[in-house]
């Protein structure tokens, strides 16, 4: 795909990120009808209604793909901080799609759940991190209080579980490419993205190694000099595979947020 024909199609999709950038400022927030799909999932779990942990993942994609737009359109292409952006687009996606496309409403509410009890636990694992050394008596007592409540969330999260199936990314990105895309190549395209991007989120370099050029071969097998740009044939191809899922994620969801549907 050239230049031109990349930036035509990544254009294209400019009108949908604003649509969705307006539905995410919306205040209040968007809620389900009642007697839809969606509300009635939410009564398993009221301190986190489960439609809200997927609207958040929408919103989020949304606003990653838009973080890469404004980039493109400014003509700052960057080799490696392009795609973790998109990979986070990617997996804000993936995450509601997997949600919003399961089966029925036990398996709705069992993934929606698993995914709020991973939020909890990272949550938790995050103000467990802190010194309270470096605390006041007051900061040490709120810190304790929020630990208790997070610990609270997520016993409950449990209880109301069916499962002790864990969350995991790599599992929800193929659980979501496989519900998105019939044709086994997109999927294993989809697959393949998702790990490159990996290690640009990970700063490993390989990712980089497979877009770039090679200036000047290493003598008798050594190292050689490779050069690494921004280049938007490497960046359309995960920008459209989010953009898909993520305009499938909106649609499932307006449908299981409307009563009588």
């Amino acid at each position: 795909m050239s230049e031109s024909v990349s930036l035509e199609a990544i254009r294209a999709t400019y009108a949908h990120l604003a649509r969705w950038q307006y539905r995410a400022g919306r205040n209040p927030p968007e809620e389900p009808e009642i007697g839809s799909e969606l509300h009635l999932d939410d009564a398993v779990f009221p301190w986190h209604p489960i439609s809200e942990v997927c609207r958040v993942s929408l919103v989020l994609a949304g606003e990653h793909l838009r973080a890469a737009r404004d980039l493109i359109e400014a003509d700052q292409l960057y080799p490696g901080a392009h795609f973790t952006v998109l990979r986070s687009a990617l997996m804000g996606a993936a995450q509601a799609v997997w949600i919003l496309a399961a089966p029925d409403r036990e398996e709705r509410r069992e993934r929606g759940l698993m995914l709020i009890g991973e939020m909890y636990r990272q949550k938790r694992a995050h103000l467990g991190e802190q010194d309270v050394r470096m605390l006041t008596v007051a900061q040490r007592a709120l810190l304790a209080s929020q630990l208790e409540w997070c610990q609270t969330r997520v016993g409950q999260v449990k209880d109301a579980r069916r499962s002790q199936q864990q969350f995991t990314q790599t599992h929800v990105i193929k659980a979501a490419l496989d519900l998105r895309f019939e044709d086994p190549e997109a999927r294993l395209d989809g697959r393949l993205l998702w790990r490159q991007m990996s290690a640009d989120a990970h700063v490993l370099g390989w990712s980089m190694f497979e877009r770039a050029d090679v200036i000047k071969s290493g003598a008798r097998g050594g190292i050689g000099t490779m050069m690494a740009g921004g280049d938007l044939g490497h960046i359309v191809e995960p920008y459209l595979l989010s953009f898909r899922l993520l305009k499938d994620g909106w649609s499932r969801f307006d449908r299981l947020c409307e009563a009588g549907s």
